[in-house]
């Protein structure tokens, strides 16, 4: 699951900062939204990788 987790969180953050760079390119044709949204599935990917448990550790308890 965390493996997962991390392949979706560098994805995610290289597409969100793919987006920022385009809106900052140019702001009145990218909005800032596919950024925003990107870089929360990143956030949240993120916290998985770090806080979430792994198989192991739930096969053990």
């Amino acid at each position: 699951m965390k493996i997962a987790a991390f392949i979706v969180f560098a994805i995610s953050a290289w597409l969100a900062y793919g987006a920022w760079s385009l809106h900052e390119k140019d702001p009145a044709h990218y909005t800032s939204t596919p950024m925003l949204a990107l870089g929360a599935i990143a956030a949240v990917s993120l916290a998985v990788v770090l806080f979430g448990k792994s198989k192991a550790a739930k096969s053990r308890s």
